[in-house]
């Protein structure tokens, strides 16, 4: 006998007990299945759902179980009021990641004046999370991202052309800043990149470990080292007074601040927490005066 969409999701949360938001696992597997927002879940209850449809649940319900988290089932992760294609090509976004961008948002309000149309370089976009946000909510940025993985940049092209913002975000190919021209000058430098070491391999989730991209989570034996040629190299790119923005590990945050605070290039260097109260978002703008990149001496 078919199953309507009350029995369904009922059905659903049962086979997903052991997790902790099977309730919400169940919602989001049937709303994106079908369609629907969470509220019409509840008002067609009693619709019924198709042969086909009811097949695509099971199958769903199964890779859950094997432990693929829902946003590559079902190939869609919502950010900050955006609906993202996501595959496991690309991360999937999370609420840190969401801080960041809030962040970024904040300095672009206080910076109104002496920025109207900010650039911004969004390094390893993959799904484009943070570049389509910022295109999204401050109209006026000037947004280029980059990404090694061309697969990666497939999926932020996607999702940009799907939300109209092409003509907003410029898209480029290359390991962080390899993919820019040398004299490319910015605003803002954002990044939410690898930074975790490869020993702590065994203390990720199992759904990441086995599902999320590898070359997108270990920078390398001490989680520092894509951060590191970041900071290294953003001054070369950031006009004086500019922001860098990078998401961190929090066992780490303190250490890569102290890369920075009392350093030549470097100056109001913070760190933000996330809503658990761990510090996760680095802030820091690049020092007025002549700074280690040449083609810059002469903007002071």
């Amino acid at each position: 006998m078919a199953r309507d969409l009350d029995q369904a999701l009922r059905h659903t949360a049962s086979r997903l007990a052991r997790s902790p938001s099977a309730r919400a696992e169940a919602e989001e597997l049937l709303s994106r299945l079908l369609g629907l927002t969470r509220l019409e879940l509840t008002l067609e209850r009693h619709r019924t759902l198709s042969a086909e449809d009811d097949r695509r649940l099971e199958t769903w319900i199964e890779r859950r179980l094997a432990g693929e988290p829902p946003q590559y089932i079902t190939g869609r992760a919502a950010f900050r009021g955006l609906d993202l294609a996501v595959s496991r090509a690309v991360l999937i976004p999370r609420p840190e990641t969401e801080g960041l961008v809030e962040a970024v948002l904040e300095v672009l309000r206080a910076e109104a004046g002496r920025w109207p149309a900010p650039r911004v370089l969004d390094l390893g976009t993959g799904s484009g999370a943070i570049a389509l946000a910022i295109a999204s909510e401050w109209p006026s940025a000037r947004v280029t991202a980059t990404d090694a993985a061309t697969a990666a940049l497939e999926t932020a092209r996607s999702n940009a052309e799907r939300l109209s913002l092409m003509e907003r975000v410029h898209l480029l190919e290359g390991e962080w800043f390899d993919a820019l021209d040398a004299d490319a000058r910015f605003e803002v430098v954002v990044s939410n990149p690898p930074y975790v070491a490869t020993s702590e391999w065994d203390l990720l989730p199992h759904e990441v470990r086995a599902f999320e991209p590898a070359p997108a989570l270990f920078a390398g034996p001490t989680g520092l080292e894509a951060l590191r040629e970041i900071v290294d190299l953003a001054p070369r790119h950031l006009v004086a007074g500019g922001l860098l923005a990078l998401e961190l590990a929090e066992m780490r945050a303190h250490e890569v601040a102290a890369w920075l605070e009392g350093a030549l290039d470097w100056e109001n260097v913070s760190l933000r927490d996330d809503l658990t109260g761990r510090p996760r978002v680095l802030l820091a703008r690049r020092q007025r005066g002549p700074a280690i990149a040449p083609a810059q001496w002469g903007e002071q």
